[in-house]
């Protein structure tokens, strides 16, 4: 869980720099060559990139991991 102080910290980034932020956390959790995840085309880059806009645009709206994930798995 993220804390107080970085979530404040995060909120004020730009979008661009949330992106790098999120590449950086990304690029640490791939798993090893061999075993790594597809790279995204430029058509899922560019929707990853408008989807991140827009969450920054509308702070307040959509979902927190854990209730789209108790609403799959129904707990």
């Amino acid at each position: 869980m993220l804390s107080p102080s970085l979530k404040a910290e995060l909120a004020t980034l730009s979008t661009q720099d949330k992106l790098e932020v999120f590449e950086a956390i990304r690029s640490a959790v791939i798993p090893p060559s061999g075993h790594s995840f597809a790279e995204l085309s430029p058509d899922q880059e560019q929707e990853l990139f408008r989807r991140a806009q827009r969450a920054a645009a509308n702070p307040g709206e959509g979902r927190i991991w854990q209730e789209v994930q108790q609403r799959i798995l129904g707990d």
